[in-house]
Parts: C-alpha cells; structure tokens; sequence
C-alpha cells in the first residue's frame, strides 16, 4: 500500500508538471480542517491505470474542497445550525449503537432457541397460514437450441432419485438456472417469477398441472411440481420456522438492549455519571 501511495503521489506530480512530489502529508486545508494524502489514496482502487487514478485524486480532492467550501458558506447563513447539529448528534448516536447490536448479533451472542421457535409454532398454527400457494420440485432453464423435451420431462417427472442423478450430470453444466427445491417448500410466486409466463389463478393451474415447460426467446423453462399446499392452508413447520427464529430472534434483541439499558442507568446513576434534576428515569417520574 505504501508503494501505491507513492506511486500515485509521483505520476500526479509529474503529470501536474512539478519534478518532486509533495512531501507533506496535507494536502489542502479549509478553514480549520485539513485533508490528508492518505484519505484520498485510501479511496482509490488499486489496479487502476496510472492516468486513471490520478484523475480519481484529483476528482476527489476538488470534491472534498467543494464540500467544505459549501458547508462553511451554508454554516454562515443557518440561524438553525444547533438543531441541526443535534440532529447529527443523535443520527451518530444511533449509528453507534445499530453497529453494537448488529456486532452481537453477528457475534451469535443472542440466539434463538429451537425450542422457543417450535413453542410459538405450536401456540400460533391456527394463524400461520399461506397467503400464495407452497410448492416443491424441479426447475430448469436452458438455452433451447441444446434442449431435448422428452428425456428433460422424463428425467424431472421421475421419481427414482437416479433419475434426478442423472439429470444433474447431464444438464447441470448447459443449465442457465437451476433450482431443485423437491426438499423443501417455497412460496409460488418465487418460482413462477422466473418464468416468462402468465400462470392467472396459481391454485386453478397447480390443481391441474405438475410439468410445464415453455421457450421464449432463446431459452426453455421447464417446471416439475412433485408437491404442492394451496392457498390457506397451515405453513409447514420447515417453511414457517425461518419466519418465527427472524421474529423470536428481533425479540430477544429488543429484551437484550432493555435489560443492557436499565443495567447501564443503574450503573451510570451509582458512579453519579447520570444525575436526574427534575425527572427520575428509573421510575419514569417527573420531580416537579
């Protein structure tokens, strides 16, 4: 990276027509802020051609500038600078802690017990219903001057899991997109999005085909349903689960930052880093 650095510093230079590259590291400084060779290096990709990247200091530079320039001379003419400042205040504020959370959360900190997920599927069945159809099978597309109907439909629509060996031997290599989804359900309109086609009722049409195929243009769709749950019906555990573990999970999210939040107060209030004048937060009192 130093190397970069350098090398761009050089060919600007000489491209500017100055024999000897700037040696501090300030670039230019408006006001009292300063802009440093390294936030704007930082900034360019490595790999450009020389031209290039001396084209993007230069762009972000005159950037930097122009932005600095409009805010002190916006600054000058707000008489509501301090609110906005609040508001800025508040933004980073928010930033900071979404950062924290999102950190734990990553971090699996909080987790979401498979249990708790099969309890609210159990207490909540009745009202975990589909609002599209669920569908399970076989989808494949490919260029159609390859595609040879009878041995596809044969080889989707079987049922002997050699068969479908065999159709990913032979087609996955010449397949633009291909989706087998006959362990698991997925909603209808996911699948019939990837096909050029207009299906009208999905139930009217699931309730009567379990293959279809189609070209358009240059490529052929073809679409094997081994199973399907009609509109209304009760979400399978499988489906629903994904669902419930992201509500349980943004749950135990909000109860993990309320217990850190009142742990903080208390502890903010006994080291007197927080004192209440008119208003007790702890008991969400006013004191007037």
């Amino acid at each position: 990276m130093i190397i970069f650095h350098t090398f761009i510093l050089i060919w600007c230079a000489i491209s500017c027509g100055k024999h000897e590259p700037v040696n501090e590291n300030y670039l230019v400084r408006v006001g009292e802020k300063m802009l440093t060779e390294d936030e704007i290096i930082n900034k360019i990709p490595q790999g450009l051609q020389p031209a290039d990247s001396c084209e993007m200091f230069n762009a972000l530079t005159d950037e930097w500038i122009k932005d600095e320039l409009l805010a002190d001379f916006a600054e000058e003419r707000l008489y509501d600078i301090k609110d906005i400042e609040r508001k800025v205040a508040a933004y980073r504020n928010k930033l900071i802690i979404q950062e924290y959370l999102m950190k734990m959360r990553e971090s699996r900190l909080i987790k979401t017990d498979e249990k708790e997920v099969k309890t609210y599927y159990d207490s909540h069945k009745e009202e975990l219903v589909t609002e599209v159809p669920l569908v399970k099978g076989i989808f494949l597309k490919i260029d159609a001057n390859v595609s040879r109907e009878d041995e596809i439909k044969r080889l989707m629509t079987s049922q002997d899991e050699a068969d479908i060996d065999n159709l990913e031997k032979e087609w996955m290599d010449k397949a633009l997109e291909y989706e087998y989804f006959k362990d698991r359900w997925i909603d209808w309109e996911t699948i019939s999005g990837m096909i050029p086609y207009r299906f009208g009722d999905p139930d009217l049409f699931l309730e009567n085909n379990r293959y279809f195929e189609i070209n358009y243009g240059d490529c052929a769709y073809y679409l094997s349903i081994s199973d399907y749950l009609p509109s209304g019906s009760s979400q399978p555990y499988e489906y629903a689960s994904l669902w419930i573990a992201n509500i349980l999970h943004q749950d135990n999210l909000n109860a993990y930052e309320k217990t850190l939040v009142e742990s903080l107060l208390k502890k903010a209030i006994k080291e007197k880093k927080l004192e209440y004048l008119n208003y007790n937060p702890l008991n969400r009192q006013a004191l007037l």
